[in-house]
């Protein structure tokens, strides 16, 4: 599936919808050219998934990984914001504790996914984000890996 967005704000909204959908313990691979709009969209995705303090949201690059706690909402769901970026691979990641990340009851995201692309769970959810005709429009393309991340990409449908 494909979804163009026009601005900033049309890519965090479609972040929020995709927060909103995703279950929890639900892996999203996310990949694309430096400025494609990741983080942006993982703003979005935070937001929908009712973090307690969207002003954390920034790109994890140099951490590696941050976590937005829930807020007390009812549905709210913690998101890890994951860069592998810097990684030297799969082993990296691991090293962080990513295998227990799978069960936190959080969304994981990750940016720089196909660096670690070994250790992704079958059933994740893949999008990868160019830019678009304009400087700020964005081209999204979603590929669903199992149930759980079909429903989510069922949730998106209206919006292609």
């Amino acid at each position: 599936m494909r979804i163009t967005t026009d601005s900033v704000a049309m890519t965090e909204s479609l972040g929020e919808t995709l927060g909103r959908a995703a279950p929890s313990n639900l892996v999203i691979a996310l990949d694309g050219q430096l400025g494609a709009g990741k983080t942006h969209f993982s703003r979005g995705i935070a937001r929908g998934a009712l973090v307690a303090d969207l002003d954390l949201v920034a790109s994890p690059t140099y951490v590696i990984m941050n976590v937005y706690e829930a807020s007390a909402a009812p549905g709210a769901k913690p998101v890890y914001h994951l860069d592998a970026y810097r990684l030297h691979g799969a082993d990296d990641l691991e090293a962080l504790g990513f295998s227990e990340l799978l069960d936190s009851g959080g969304i994981i995201v990750i940016e720089w996914a196909s660096r670690v692309r070994d250790l992704l769970p079958a059933d994740h959810l893949a999008i990868t984000l160019s830019v678009g005709d304009q400087p700020t429009s964005r081209l999204f393309e979603f590929s669903a890996n199992g149930p759980r991340s079909s429903a989510v990409l069922a949730a998106l449908a209206p919006l292609s």
